[in-house]
């Protein structure tokens, strides 16, 4: 006979994972108390991500260039609160005034 003992664990393949989600309340609450006792939370926090509806086709360009000029386009951009897709494109339109 080649029977192999259990040790009591026999019974583990009769447990099944819960079907739903903790009470959004008791989550609260678990995290609550899990932060006072210094467990930091480990779900990874997400990133807002500012988006402005675009209604043409747009492509990606990636270019290599100074880091003098790139950071001089960023504050400028930062500096008319515009994003860089709208920075671009009003020095692209300036190309053909000059």
């Amino acid at each position: 006979m080649n029977t192999k003992p259990s040790f009591g664990f026999g019974k583990l393949a009769e447990i099944q994972p819960a079907t739903s989600e903790p009470a959004p309340a008791v989550a609260r609450e678990v995290d609550r108390v899990a932060e006072k006792l210094g467990f930091p939370s480990r779900e990874v926090p997400t990133r807002r991500k500012r988006r402005v509806a675009v209604d043409e086709p747009t492509d990606q360009l990636n270019l290599r260039a100074a880091i003098a000029d790139i950071n001089q386009f960023v504050e400028w951009c930062e500096a008319e609160r515009m994003s860089y897709r709208e920075g671009f494109g009003r020095l692209v339109a300036k190309i053909g005034q000059a």
